[in-house]
């Protein structure tokens, strides 16, 4: 991993302290990151879940994108997911839930990686 990349799990591991991060490296030097066990609304059933995603090589020139879930979160009240969410997604050869939520304006200098998380899980607990 890049050094970028390690500094970034360090600041997952900080930002997310209590909640298990699993990390894979990736070959060009990125790494495959699931943290668990993560509130995700009252609004979804369960309403935790793992998510995962990849920050890649470029980090952190790069945005990290997009963002995944555990297949089995239905929303309480049994309406369909709105847009930015695809139910069938496969990442890293397991089923999950694509949560959509590019970064047009992805500054290196200011975003990190445990801050589009924090964004992403923000988003989803408006949903």
């Amino acid at each position: 991993m890049t050094p970028e990349v390690e500094a970034a799990i360090s600041e997952i591991r900080l930002v997310f302290a209590g909640h298990q991060v699993d990390v894979d490296s990736e070959e060009q030097g990125g790494a495959h990151v699931v943290v668990q066990d993560l509130f995700i609304g009252e609004q979804h059933v369960p309403s935790q879940s793992w998510v995962g995603f990849t920050i890649n090589f470029q980090y952190p020139r790069s945005d990290v994108y997009p963002h995944f879930i555990d297949p089995t979160v239905r929303r309480a009240d049994g309406s369909k997911f709105g847009e930015g969410i695809s139910e069938t997604a496969n990442w890293r050869d397991r089923q999950a839930i694509q949560l959509s939520r590019k970064s047009n304006r992805w500054d290196p200098t200011r975003d990190t990686a445990a801050l589009k998380l924090a964004k992403v899980l923000e988003w989803l607990r408006k949903q």
